[in-house]
This record gives C-alpha cells, sequence and structure tokens, in this order.
C-alpha cells in the first residue's frame, strides 16, 4: 500500500505544514540543511515538480501560496503526488520550518502612512491606547524632538502599567544624524525608561564568540528556549565566522497588545518620524492624509503600515525569538498576556510576513523580488532607496521586452545616503531600460526617499518592510516584510506611490546609464563595497 495521506483527513496543522513546505521550497529552500534524513524523504517526491513553472504560478496570486486549495493547482503536480508529499511532511518536526517560512493571516485591517507627520501622530495616538505591553524592535532611536516624544509617550504607558521591551543598536544611533552626535545619545532616554520598569536590549550585540554561544546556547536550552528558535542563533554564529562580516538587526517594528502592530522602513527620529508640515506640491490626500514631500532636506520621505488583527501573533513570536536570543527575560508569545482571546476579525486584508536573519538557508524577501520581476504582468512598480544586490540586477537584464515593459522603478538616484547607489544604477539600469523598464529619479524632490514598496496590479498586493535591494538585507542582515493582499487597500498604496512617481523625474534617454559599464571607475566601486556599505 503507498505512502500517503488523501487531502479529506488533512487538519489544519498539516495544511499550514504543507503551505510553509511548497512556500519554502519553492524559493530555493532545502529541508536537507534543517532534517538531513527527513527532508531527503520529503524532497524526493517534489523533485518532479517544474519548480520554474510553480514559481510562476505562485507569483500569480501574488508570490506566496496561503490557501491548500492552492497547492491542488500546482502545475505538473498531481493529487496523488500531494497527498504522498501530505505523508511524507506530516512525519517531521514544523518547528523550524515555521520558523523560516512566510506566516499568512487573513482578515485583517491595514492603513498605510506616508512621511514623518502622520507616522509620528499614529505612534503616539498608538503608544497612548496602549493597555497592556509594547514591545518594539528598531535599528535606530534618536535622542531628538521626536525621539523624546515617543519616548514621553512611553513613560506615560509605563505609568499605567503597560510592560515595554525595546531592541535598539546603541552603536549605529551613536552615530547620530546632521552632523549632530547629541541625536545619537539614545542613553539618556534608556535612562529614563529603565527607570520607569521598561526592558531595553542593544542589538549591536547580535551574536556571540564560539565559546560564548556554546555556553549561552547550553543555558538557553536548559532555561526551555526550545530548538526551533535556538538553530536560528547557530545559524548567524555559522555565517558570521565564515563571513567575517559585521550583521545588523535592521528590522523595524511594534506590536502593541497582540492585536495592533507596525511594520515599516522607518526609524525613530526627525529624519523619518519630524512634526514639521509637508511641502505639498498638490491637494491629493489619501484617508485625510495630505500627500507631499518634507519640508526639510534632512527629512526623509518613509512610510509603514498599521495593522489589526491575526498579523501580530507570528510577528511577536519574531520579537521573541530575538529578544531570549539576546538575553532578555523569557515570555510566552502564546500566553494569554501577549495573544489575549479578542476577535481578530478586523478586515479584509490578508497579510504574509516574511523574515530573514544572517545564515538564511534562502532569503525569501530576495526571492520575493526576483519572482517579482521574471514573472511581471500588468504594472508592476519597485520604490526602493538602493538598488545595489547584483542578483537583482542580472535578473532584470536577463528579461525579455514582453516583461521589462510592465516593471517600473523609483529611486532617488542622485540624492542618496549611499555612497556607490548611483554607480550601482547607471552600471546595470542600460539593458533594463533599453528592454522597457521604466526609471523615476525621487531625487528632482531635492529630498531622500527611504520608503521600501512594491505594488504589483495583477495580484492587488503590497510588499512593505526593512528590506533594501542591496547585498546587506540579501546576505547577512536581519530583515523583515509584510506582504498585503486586498483590493482597496492596494489602490490606496498605489494612489501614494502614483504621487512620488509625479514628482520624480522619468529618465527618457539611456545615456544616463553606462552602456558599457567596465570602461567606468565607479563601476569598480561599487563592486567592491557591495557587501560592506
Amino acid at each position: 500500500m503507498e505512502n500517503k495521506l488523501p487531502i479529506s483527513e488533512w487538519d489544519d496543522h498539516l495544511r499550514k505544514n504543507m503551505i510553509d513546505y511548497v512556500n519554502y521550497y519553492l524559493s530555493g529552500g532545502s529541508l536537507r540543511s534543517i532534517e538531513p534524513d527527513a527532508g531527503e524523504a520529503v524532497e524526493k517526491i517534489t523533485e518532479v515538480m517544474d519548480r520554474k513553472t510553480a514559481r510562476a504560478y505562485r507569483q500569480e496570486l501574488g508570490g506566496v501560496i496561503t490557501e491548500a486549495g492552492q497547492l491542488q493547482q500546482l502545475p505538473g503536480f498531481s493529487q496523488l503526488m500531494l497527498e504522498q508529499l501530505a505523508f511524507a511532511v506530516n512525519r517531521f518536526d514544523s518547528g523550524k520550518l515555521r520558523a523560516l517560512a512566510p506566516q499568512t493571516t487573513q482578515n485583517n485591517c491595514v492603513d498605510p502612512y506616508t512621511n514623518g507627520p502622520q507616522c509620528l501622530e499614529m505612534l503616539l495616538g498608538e503608544i497612548d491606547k496602549t493597555q497592556r505591553y509594547i514591545h518594539l524592535s528598531v535599528m535606530l532611536f534618536f535622542n531628538d524632538i521626536s525621539g523624546n516624544l515617543i519616548a514621553e509617550e512611553l513613560l506615560r504607558a509605563l505609568g499605567r502599567g503597560v510592560q515595554v521591551r525595546i531592541m535598539v543598536n546603541y552603536t549605529i544611533t551613536a552615530l547620530g544624524h546632521g552632523n549632530n552626535l547629541e541625536f545619537g545619545e539614545f542613553s539618556k532616554i534608556s535612562a529614563r525608561l529603565e527607570a520607569a520598569g521598561a526592558k531595553l536590549l542593544n542589538t549591536s550585540n547580535s551574536c556571540y564568540t564560539t565559546v560564548g554561544w556554546s555556553m549561552k546556547r547550553e543555558a538557553l536550552k536548559q532555561q526551555g528556549v526550545p530548538e526551533n528558535i535556538l538553530f536560528l542563533q547557530d545559524k548567524v554564529e555559522k555565517d558570521v565566522e565564515i563571513s567575517g562580516l559585521n550583521v545588523i538587526d535592521h528590522r523595524k517594528f511594534m506590536i502593541i497588545d497582540g492585536i495592533t502592530s507596525v511594520i515599516g522602513s522607518l526609524n525613530i527620529g526627525d529624519q523619518y518620524t519630524y512634526e514639521t508640515p509637508l511641502k505639498e506640491s498638490s491637494i491629493a490626500s489619501i484617508d485625510g492624509q495630505r500627500l507631499g514631500i518634507p519640508s526639510k532636506v534632512e527629512e526623509w520621505h518613509d512610510g509603514c503600515f498599521r495593522v489589526r488583527g491575526a498579523a501580530s501573533l507570528p510577528l511577536n513570536v519574531v520579537f521573541q525569538s530575538r529578544w531570549m536570543l539576546l538575553g532578555g527575560d523569557h515570555f510566552a508569545a502564546d500566553d494569554s498576556f501577549y495573544h489575549p482571546d479578542v476577535n481578530y476579525d478586523c478586515g479584509e486584508e490578508e497579510c504574509t510576513l516574511f523574515v530573514s536573519f544572517p545564515g538564511n538557508p534562502v532569503n525569501l524577501m530576495q526571492q520575493y523580488y526576483l519572482d517579482l520581476i521574471t514573472y511581471a504582468a500588468e504594472e508592476t512598480v519597485i520604490v526602493n532607496p538602493y538598488l545595489i544586490d547584483q542578483a537583482f540586477w542580472d535578473r532584470l537584464g536577463e528579461l525579455g521586452p514582453d516583461c521589462s515593459g510592465h516593471i517600473s522603478i523609483c529611486n532617488p538616484l542622485l540624492v542618496n545616503d549611499h555612497p556607490t547607489n548611483r554607480a550601482a544604477v547607471r552600471s546595470n539600469m542600460y539593458v533594463p531600460f533599453c528592454n522597457g523598464v521604466s526609471f523615476y529619479d525621487y531625487s528632482l524632490t531635492g529630498r531622500f526617499s527611504h520608503w521600501k514598496i512594491t505594488y504589483d496590479h495583477r495580484s492587488r498586493a503590497v510588499f512593505h518592510g526593512s528590506y533594501n535591494i542591496n547585498e546587506r538585507s540579501a546576505c547577512h542582515d536581519f530583515e523583515l516584510g509584510l506582504l498585503v493582499k486586498g483590493e482597496a487597500f492596494a489602490s490606496k498604496v498605489k494612489s501614494m506611490i502614483d504621487y512620488d512617481l509625479g514628482v520624480s523625474r522619468k529618465i527618457t534617454d539611456k545615456r544616463e546609464f553606462f552602456k558599457h559599464p567596465w570602461l567606468h571607475p565607479s563601476t569598480y566601486a561599487n563592486k567592491s563595497t557591495q557587501n560592506y556599505t
């Protein structure tokens, strides 16, 4: 009798495991690096799948499989093969896979925000309404006007008995901004927060020495930290040991009371969350938010999503993992305090959380971008401040005119804090441009855009988070992004993106890009620094 598990006998747990496995496998992941014996058995069944055709099918869905019914439509995959795969998948521990694969929740309500005033007002309002806890992870938390406004609101929350846990990179924050080192003195804020009862961790210390991690790992294991969390740090330690590169926790997110979360590309500080009114070039607005550009050169164009609903639950698991691995106090993300029994049916948006980390067996966010352009159809728009991932450029250059004509890219080409972004774009954009890819330079505004967002019209999907299209994000930093599907929401975001395209300069002359990049010295400067900057 064949080893198979009929679809009619699948429970919710197995359906979730099947979805996780197929998403991970299609993105290039291998279970053999997680559980060698079980992984080999599972992948022998999956090897018959035409991965390229299956990825094209998945991209038509928006970039991720989210329902068991979609598995039955996989090209070249019969029901018998699916039931055989289910039998094999059902026999291995899914904990590690769950930590790697994208996690989807339904019925969320997502609101988009762009620019400092709107983002700051929303953040202050959400902290003010907190009743249980706040978990905040951000790379930078500056000691400036908006940083102190948020700190004061956090202090008031602590005064109400709210639990507050915060992860910040103290070292990079210390550099300040605008040539003002006082803005980098986060210790002045952290001391006040800790005195009021907040718990803080410095993410500058994202890894241990070899001996240090061996001892710490055993201690954490004895304290009850599960293996599916510990193995994540195993990957980080191995990556740092092999590459010798520093790693950065680049994620930006907040969870409030287990039902509200904020995910985006902005840090906390006047570069991102300023009070200054926008310089408006039109009367356009979305949900009452005026669209415009920052008034001051030192203020950046950026944004975030506020999400109400079950998306907060897998996000809090991500926070829990990093928090405990860095030595924070233990808490159970599934405890009723952190996962309250409330109605999570808040809206119509489907949200899928993507995470990556140093030593990642496969970076699902990089693969999402590669599939997005490979199978581009209808209108596809990518807005990103840094375009320095060579895998992205190589794939873009391979596309034919039929596909390229659907793609638009918006990037602050000239007004950019990355020294080689311009060289990377000019060295790689010539062929894609000639094939039909449109390029918009946000620098016409005189401002820097730090917003990282994509729009896929075919599936009415939007992707947003901390991920840069560069080597650091692709290879060895901690990153996080959210894929949101929903027609009304996507339409709002598209209006915001259209505003950016309208105030940008659309490049029309191919001579602005290098036809022969090897003739230009800046090409070599980019190549030599792309892994580090």
